[in-house]
């Protein structure tokens, strides 16, 4: 439905969001994922492992904003303290909506894209979904 209405993303509660991501983890192949509480998550909305030659801890915080309510500079910053806090491998900040202009940009968290941190918005995250599910339909 979003591929054919990606409007319907606004639509969709904050906490359906954070399921919708768990479960893409999941369809991705990770071998543990956490969706945590409501309450007291500690800026980790959910938490992915993927096992292998070493171990990945993966941290997604998920920012279910309406369109121009837009992720900041401060939102980005509070999650490397998180990454950090948390010792994950990398962590993601995921919106339905955008970033704030230049946030791409700044100085103090550019050195951390992407190796360590990713941003994902609303287009970037429905491309994701199609892709996992069309890989789904495919296996």
């Amino acid at each position: 439905m979003l591929a054919r209405e990606p409007a319907l993303a606004f639509q969709i509660e904050a906490r359906k969001w954070e399921e919708i991501i768990a479960g893409a983890y999941k369809t991705a192949g990770f071998d543990e994922v956490t969706l945590t509480p409501r309450s007291g998550d500690l800026g980790r909305d959910v938490i992915a492992i993927k096992r292998g030659i070493g171990t990945v801890r993966i941290i997604d915080q998920v920012k279910a904003y309406k369109p121009g309510h837009l992720v900041t500079a401060n939102d980005v910053r509070a999650l490397l303290g998180v990454l950090e806090g948390d010792k994950a491998s990398k962590g993601f900040l995921t919106t339905t909506s955008d970033f704030a202009p230049r946030l791409l940009n700044d100085i103090l968290l550019r050195p951390f894209m992407p190796s360590r941190l990713e941003l994902v918005n609303g287009k970037a995250l429905l491309a994701r979904l199609k892709e996992l599910a069309i890989k789904r339909r495919i296996t």
